[in-house]
């Protein structure tokens, strides 16, 4: 999917902001025209078996313009989140070998607002290349930028409230209660009954009532589908997130769910 034009090479890449988020098997990305602070360009492509996620990085022109900054958010890869207080640098491998083995490159960003610390490993081919293309790039994993925004955004609410970000193979719950955050967790999923038992599991273990506490929809599911459907046959207090309102898009890129890129957009916001 590309929307916003398609000769990327007639933009002005010194004006502009890159935003990349990027899991194992998609890559998406949109420009900010620096001068106006108007995102105005959008790409998304999925990998295939004979076309991997390094390849797709690889031959995207549009990610190789030297753009006067760039971030990248990088989703659904391993992680584990540490409150601060128990954190030690040098046991950083140990914490991530918990959740998953034969560790690659590791990185941690700190979570200020939770005043907790994120590891989590990235191939080191899918590393070597963003090194190459944009070496001068931010980044950061997409639960930080998640639980950032959603703190920013949704704080404000005193009740519990949980918020499910689905993707293809997993979603990721998170639930905040006045603004702190209670809950955390990926889970592999492979069909709507496994996105509908997990989070039934969550508002159970979590004394969230499903008549009353209200569940935010991000990614992969739109009105309708079989996931929105199961969901709302067992929770009835659901709604799409939004992103923030300070964000500005072309006319183009307003026919965009926002709800789907959520941490693509709230980059930025999280510095």
């Amino acid at each position: 999917m590309e929307i916003g034009g398609n000769n990327i090479s007639s933009f002005s890449p010194e004006e502009n902001h890159l935003s990349i988020e990027l899991s194992s098997e998609r890559i998406s990305y949109s420009l900010l025209n620096t001068n106006n602070l108007k995102y105005f360009y959008f790409k998304s492509v999925s990998a295939t078996e004979n076309n991997s996620i390094v390849n797709i990085i690889s031959s995207e022109e549009g990610l190789k313009q030297e753009y006067s900054s760039s971030s990248i958010s990088y989703k659904d890869f391993p992680s584990t989140l540490i409150p601060n207080e128990l954190y030690k640098e040098e046991e950083k491998s140990k914490y991530l070998e918990f959740v998953k083995g034969n560790l690659e490159s590791i990185k941690t960003d700190v979570i200020h607002q939770i005043d907790s610390t994120i590891i989590y490993s990235v191939g080191k081919d899918i590393e070597n290349v963003i090194n190459q293309i944009q070496p001068k790039i931010s980044e950061k994993n997409s639960t930080n930028v998640s639980i950032c925004q959603l703190i920013k955004q949704y704080g404000n609410i005193k009740e519990k409230t949980a918020f499910i970000f689905v993707d293809k193979n997993n979603i990721e719950l998170i639930v905040l209660e006045k603004g702190i955050l209670i809950f955390q967790n990926y889970f592999t999923v492979s069909s709507s009954t496994d996105i509908l038992y997990y989070t039934l599991f969550c508002f159970d273990q979590l004394n969230l009532d499903t008549h009353k506490n209200e569940l935010f929809l991000f990614g992969e599911i739109s009105k309708g589908d079989e996931n929105y459907s199961l969901l709302y046959d067992y929770i009835r207090n659901i709604k799409f997130g939004e992103i923030s309102s300070s964000l500005s898009f072309t006319k183009e890129l307003t026919m965009l769910s926002k709800h789907k890129y959520f941490t693509l957009y709230s980059q930025l916001l999280c510095v």
